[in-house]
């Protein structure tokens, strides 16, 4: 399994780039590479970028947006993932969720090898579809189809899956760890 930090988006709510912006000492997406660090089940870590931060990641392998679907989302960088790594399970996990809890990690991936299917996080109140493991023999493909229809939404793209939604609250981790940071103000 690959895991793949997406952070490659604008940042405009945040103001500055939220990938680099320093959080307890380091990067916000070190904090979410040492997550994924800890999952038993992850091979490699990649960082799919735009080509404006593609030199700002350290030590680990960078895959910036194809030329033909930039500023296409996540749905693109999915995309240029997924065409690295054919046929490959991707652990994709936003670059602004650095509190995600590498034992929630676990489940999915232990949940999405069982099933084969794609899984995707819930708590109570909603999906985060940016802490979840994407899977399918032919996952570049379809992404590729769904990004021609221009509807550039996951929802959209999760009507041509096999889609588990996990409840985090289920297995008794708390919630908070799903955290999406899209101000400064939502830092804790």
């Amino acid at each position: 399994m690959i895991g793949v930090i997406l952070a490659g988006g604008k940042s405009s709510r945040f103001g500055e780039d939220k990938a680099l912006y320093m959080l307890n000492g380091r990067p916000m997406y070190e904090h979410v590479a040492q997550s994924l660090e800890n999952v038993q089940a992850i091979d490699e870590i990649v960082i799919n970028t735009n080509d404006k931060l593609k030199t700002s990641f350290k030590n680990y392998k960078v895959i910036t947006d194809d030329p033909e679907y930039i500023d296409h989302g996540p749905l693109g960088g999915l995309y240029a993932s997924a065409k690295e790594y054919p046929g490959q399970a991707l652990m994709v996990i936003s670059c602004d969720t650095p509190y995600v809890d590498s034992a929630w990690l676990d489940i999915l991936s232990e949940e999405a090898e069982k099933t084969g299917d794609t899984v995707i996080t819930t708590d109570n109140d909603r999906e985060h579809p940016l802490i979840g493991v994407y899977q399918h023999d032919t996952l570049a493909e379809l992404l590729k189809a769904q990004l021609e229809t221009k509807r550039l939404s996951l929802k959209a793209f999760f009507e041509n899956l096999d889609v588990q939604y996990l409840n985090i609250g289920s297995y008794n981790l708390n919630s908070t760890t799903l955290v999406n940071i899209n101000r400064k103000t939502d830092i804790k």
